[in-house]
């Protein structure tokens, strides 16, 4: 199953996430990510206020939900207060997990 880690909060360089990138590569799960540029260089369309602060995103291929919540627990982000980490299940074509 393929799963969107979407790490919320304001822009942080200085996070190291080494430990979750090298625990899902080494188990070949991590498939990509990239931390994303600040909030300020955001545009929407429709032209909207407010978008939310994703600092970073990471796609992973693992065997179940419940891996992709022990990798995410990995990331920083997942104890810092003010930042949180969203798993999404990532659909097939055919609407399938």
């Amino acid at each position: 199953m393929r799963f969107l880690l979407i790490v919320h909060g304001e822009t942080r360089a200085d996070l190291r996430r080494s430990v979750f990138e090298q625990a899902a590569r080494e188990a070949g799960e991590l498939v990509g990510g990239e931390l994303l540029a600040h909030q300020q260089l955001t545009v929407t369309v429709p032209d909207r206020a407010g978008p939310e602060d994703i600092d970073a995103y990471y796609v992973i291929d693992v065997e179940s939900p419940a891996r992709a919540v022990e990798l995410a627990r990995l990331l920083p982000d997942a104890c810092l207060e003010g930042r949180y980490v969203e798993i999404r299940a990532i659909m097939r074509p055919a609407g399938e997990l």
